[in-house]
């Protein structure tokens, strides 16, 4: 199946299926869908997300977003707000002490979402929605306005989760700056000049290797564990894990 899902109105839009897994499962396809802005989607991509299965959105952007470009509508899907910022502030203090002086912008950045109370508060609903999307033929799209930080967050915190490798998780966020490479689309549309500039500059700025690796050394400096963090910050404690392999992951490919 294709992983880049070229649906008119919608910008970074990827299949999350088909991934391996370290317990030598697979990402269930048609379960998992990981986008930027689908305030344009038209009638023909609707279509396809109704045969897709889809059921939940889930909407990462701030509330100013959600109003200037408002996600489309529909009968056979339900629209979660979810706005990841305004951060409350602590996250920034945390990163700062682990980086002492070693500076890079969206490294730290993400550090301080998954270590900020509010940004854990937005990932735990995430994470709530996702058990809830446990029917069969049933899908979750979550999404940004580019689809490249908050909802790449979002990605590898569920792929890491589901015990995908790190180098996967990394390529699969790396993907973002090929769809990016010669597109215009998000200078025009996802750069807000009244929102915030923290979001702004993140949008223009290119995904690379140190800001996932970095998210990761946050995590285990202060949970020690990846599986601790779940559990801490995130609600998501054995029994749950369990269940979103059970949910997400299966041991036919197809």
């Amino acid at each position: 199946m294709k992983r880049i899902l070229n649906l008119e109105g919608a910008i970074n839009l990827r299949e999350l299926g088909g991934y391996p897994t370290k317990d030598g499962t697979t990402i269930k396809y048609n379960k998992l869908l990981r986008s930027g802005d689908i305030s344009n989607l038209t009638g023909k991509s609707l279509a396809y997300l109704k045969k897709y299965g889809l059921k939940y959105v889930v909407d990462f952007r701030s509330n100013d977003e959600q109003r200037n470009w408002a996600d489309t509508t529909s009968d056979f899907y339900k629209i979660y707000s979810d706005p990841v910022y305004p951060l409350k502030g602590n996250g920034d203090k945390l990163a700062g002490i682990i980086n002492q002086g070693s500076y890079n912008y969206l490294g730290m950045i993400y550090q301080s979402v998954v270590l900020d109370a509010h940004g854990q508060q937005a990932y735990k609903l995430f994470f709530d929605l996702m058990l809830h999307n446990d029917k069969p033929d049933q899908s979750l799209l979550f999404h940004c306005a580019a689809g490249k930080d908050r909802t790449g967050i979002g990605a590898l915190l569920i792929l890491k989760a589901l015990g995908v490798d790190d180098e996967i998780i990394t390529k699969d966020y790396l993907l973002t700056n090929l769809m990016y490479e010669n597109d215009q689309t998000i200078e025009d549309i996802l750069n807000d000049k009244d929102g915030n500039q923290d979001v702004n500059q993140m949008n223009m700025t290119k995904g690379d290797l140190e800001s996932i690796t970095s998210v990761f050394k946050a995590i285990e400096h202060y949970y020690g564990s990846f599986e601790n963090y779940l559990d801490k910050a995130l609600d998501i404690d054995a029994d749950k894990l369990a269940q979103l392999k059970s949910i997400y992951t299966t041991r036919d490919a197809k």
